[in-house]
């Protein structure tokens, strides 16, 4: 006996016709992935620049900042960094170290957070999972601490601008993670296509002929 295929339960329409059109990436999505990564990498060499410094990027570092903010520090406004180091090299020296501690310090954690926003970003590419884009907004606010730090304690100009381009990147991707085009590829992600649509009676299989 032949089987012949019954009725199929009713389809929503909106999610028909949702499922026949190929669901584009958005350009919010692209511009997320692209800023995310263009962050993560301008930390990274940043943070590479100074741990290749080390004490001597520190000690020009610390150099340039005497000379031409010696406020900053608390010195006269006449003071060189040449006066402070003929006075006390002992000084200068311990100086230099704790500059690099600090450097390197914030080098690190530059890092780590870049790192973590280059995984979540390889999560979130494809179909901008929400956990991934959490993360993402996570890692971006964690990775503003040590950006702000760098750019307002007078660092060397080459860190300070990759460190810029870093903070402002991770701001437009922590927007661009949240925007309704990106949301709503989320959700049409997550919509399973409905059942195609068979007409009634139809035979099962084609080699079944209809009844009479």
């Amino acid at each position: 006996m032949s089987q012949y295929q019954v009725a199929p339960a009713p389809v929503d329409p909106r999610r028909a016709a949702r499922a026949n059109r190929a669901v584009r990436r958005p350009g919010t999505l692209t511009t997320l992935v692209w800023t995310s990564v263009i962050s993560a990498v301008s930390a990274i060499v940043g943070a590479v620049l100074v741990f290749a410094g080390g004490n001597d990027m520190a000690d020009e570092n610390i150099r340039d900042v005497i000379d031409d903010h010696p406020d900053v520090v608390g010195l006269p406004s006449n003071t060189t960094a040449a006066d402070i180091k003929s006075l006390s090299g002992p000084i200068w020296d311990e100086l230099v170290s704790d500059r690099a501690g600090a450097l390197a310090a914030r080098a690190g954690f530059a890092i780590f957070t870049a790192v973590c926003l280059l995984v979540f970003t390889l999560c979130v590419r494809r179909k901008a999972a929400t956990w991934a884009r959490v993360f993402i907004t996570i890692s971006g606010v964690v990775a503003l601490f040590p950006h702000v730090l760098i750019l307002g304690d007078y660092e060397p100009e080459s860190v300070m601008a990759f460190s810029f381009v870093a903070l402002l990147t991770v701001l437009v991707a922590v927007v661009c993670a949240w925007l309704p085009a990106t949301n709503r590829y989320a959700r049409d992600q997550k919509t399973p296509p409905p059942p195609p649509a068979v007409p009634y009676g139809a035979p099962a299989h084609p080699g079944d002929r209809m009844p009479y």
